[in-house]
């Protein structure tokens, strides 16, 4: 069994292999935090236009220019 870093619990081998190293309630948690942050980084495209995914600054920037 591997050990979780955040928590210290153990979680299944088979999880490590496929490249988490968190258990699955801690992984929850983070996923978690990540969609909050994201779902907050969208910004209209154009004018009464759909919204997108903004990434960083320059996204940002030029969103709604031509």
């Amino acid at each position: 069994m591997a050990i979780c870093y955040k928590c210290g619990e153990d979680y299944p081998d088979k999880r490590l292999a496929i490249g988490y190293h968190t258990c699955l309630s801690c992984g929850d948690k983070e996923a978690s935090v990540e969609a909050n942050r994201r779902r907050k980084c969208v910004a209209p495209a154009y004018n009464k236009g759909a919204y997108q995914y903004v990434a960083d600054t320059r996204d940002a920037f030029y969103s709604g220019k031509k």
